[in-house]
C-alpha cells in the first residue's frame, strides 16, 4: 500500500511541472509563427509549422546572413532547419543563406530549376554548399509540391508552370495554410508571373512582390489575392523601393488593408492557431505622403479575430468564406462582424 501511495504520489508530482501552456483539455496547443526579417533591401523569412518543422525562405544579402543565423539559434539553441528555401538567385535573397548552410544543418534545399544558378559567385556558391551539406536533399520547387506539416496546415508552391526569362518573375511563391489563415510569400514575382499560378485564394497576408517595385503588386494581383495585411521587406529606399505607384493600388483596392513594414518596424512576427492572429508590433493604415510609401501608426495590434476577417455576403443574405463560392458571381465583401450585424446566416458549404 505505501508503495502504491508513493507511485501516485511521484506521478502527481510529476504532472505538476506540466507547463499549462503545453496543453488545453488533454490537447496540445499548436500554433504557426512566421517572421518576416528585417535584412533592409533583401528577404528573408522563417516560419515554423505546426508540427515544429523549421522553414527559411531567402536570407538577404550575404552581410546578413550572421544575424539571421543568430536569431534563429536564440529561437533554438540547437536548431537545424527542416526546409531552406531559395525564391531566386539575386544576392539579396540568396546571399545570406550561404552563412546558414555554414552554420546550421539543412534538411531540404528547394530552389526554382526554371533559373540559372551559374551566372554569379553568390548563386554558384550557394548551390555548391547546399550539395556538400551532408544528408541535405537538393529539389526543384516545382509547382503545385505541397508539403503537409501537421494539424492540417502544409505549405505549396503556386508560381506559374512558364519558364520566364526574367529570375524575377521566376520566383518561388510559396502559400502558407493553417486552418483559417492563408498566407502568400511571393518573392521577386512581377508582372504576369505574380499572378498566373494558381486559381483565385483570399489572403490573410500577402507580400508585396519584389518589395512593392513599381512592376509588381498589380491590381489583378491585389484582387486575385484580395489581402487583409501586406507586408514589404525593404530599407524604404534602395533601387526606389517600395514605389508609391504599388500602394497606390493597394489603397484603391480596399482603404483598410495594413501594412507591415520591416524599415518601419523592424522583423515583424505573426503567430497563430488558425483562427486567430496576433503580432508584435503596430498594423498601419496606407498613407500617401511624397516620395517612397510612408505610413501612419494605428494602435498596437495583438489579436485578430475571426469577427474581423472578410467575407462575402450573397443576395441572400448568406455569408461565404470565398467570393466565388458555388459559381457565385455577385456579392459585398466586408467583416464577418458587419455580416452578422446585417443579420447574414453562414454558407453551410464555407462554414
Amino acid at each position: 500500500m505505501k508503495k502504491l501511495l508513493s507511485i501516485v504520489l511521484s506521478l502527481a508530482i510529476a504532472i505538476s511541472f506540466i507547463p499549462l501552456s503545453a496543453c488545453v483539455y488533454g490537447k496540445s496547443v499548436q500554433k504557426l509563427e512566421i517572421t518576416m526579417f528585417d535584412v533592409g533591401a533583401g528577404d528573408s523569412f522563417y516560419i515554423e509549422m505546426p508540427n515544429g518543422d523549421d522553414i527559411l525562405i531567402d536570407g538577404g544579402l550575404a552581410s546578413y546572413g550572421q544575424k539571421i543565423v543568430n536569431k534563429l539559434l536564440k529561437k533554438e539553441k540547437n536548431m537545424s532547419l527542416e526546409y531552406v528555401i531559395s525564391t531566386h538567385p539575386d544576392a539579396d535573397h540568396a546571399g545570406g543563406l550561404q552563412t546558414v548552410f555554414k552554420k546550421l544543418k539543412v534538411k531540404n534545399f528547394y530552389y526554382p530549376k526554371d533559373t540559372s544558378y551559374s551566372k554569379t559567385k553568390t548563386a554558384k556558391n550557394l548551390m555548391a554548399l547546399a550539395k556538400k551539406e551532408s544528408g541535405c536533399k537538393v529539389l526543384n520547387a516545382k509547382p503545385g509540391t505541397k508539403i503537409s506539416c501537421g494539424d492540417g496546415s502544409y505549405f505549396k508552391f503556386i508560381q506559374s508552370k512558364t519558364d520566364y526569362k526574367s529570375d524575377n518573375e521566376d520566383s518561388v511563391m510559396t502559400y502558407i495554410k493553417y486552418k483559417d489563415l492563408d498566407v502568400l510569400l511571393a518573392g521577386d514575382a512581377e508582372k504576369g508571373a505574380e499572378y498566373n499560378g494558381v486559381a483565385k485564394i483570399d489572403m490573410d497576408i500577402v507580400t508585396a512582390p519584389h518589395h512593392g517595385s513599381k512592376n509588381s503588386s498589380s491590381s489583378s494581383y491585389i484582387k486575385k489575392f484580395d489581402p487583409e495585411a501586406v507586408w514589404v521587406s525593404t530599407d524604404g529606399h534602395k533601387y526606389g523601393h517600395p514605389t508609391q505607384a504599388a500602394f497606390d493600388r493597394y489603397k484603391k483596392y480596399d482603404k483598410k488593408i495594413k501594412v507591415y513594414r520591416t524599415d518601419k518596424k523592424g522583423d515583424v512576427t505573426m503567430t497563430s492557431n488558425g483562427k486567430t492572429k496576433s503580432y508584435n508590433c503596430t498594423g498601419t493604415l496606407i498613407t500617401k505622403t511624397k516620395g517612397n510609401v510612408s505610413s501612419s501608426s494605428s494602435k498596437t495590434s495583438t489579436s485578430t479575430k475571426t469577427s474581423s476577417k472578410y467575407v462575402y455576403v450573397s443576395k441572400s443574405n448568406t455569408y461565404h468564406a470565398k467570393s466565388n463560392c458555388s459559381g457565385m458571381k455577385t456579392s459585398t465583401r466586408m467583416t464577418l462582424a458587419e455580416a452578422k450585424s446585417k443579420g447574414a446566416k453562414p454558407c453551410s458549404k464555407c462554414y
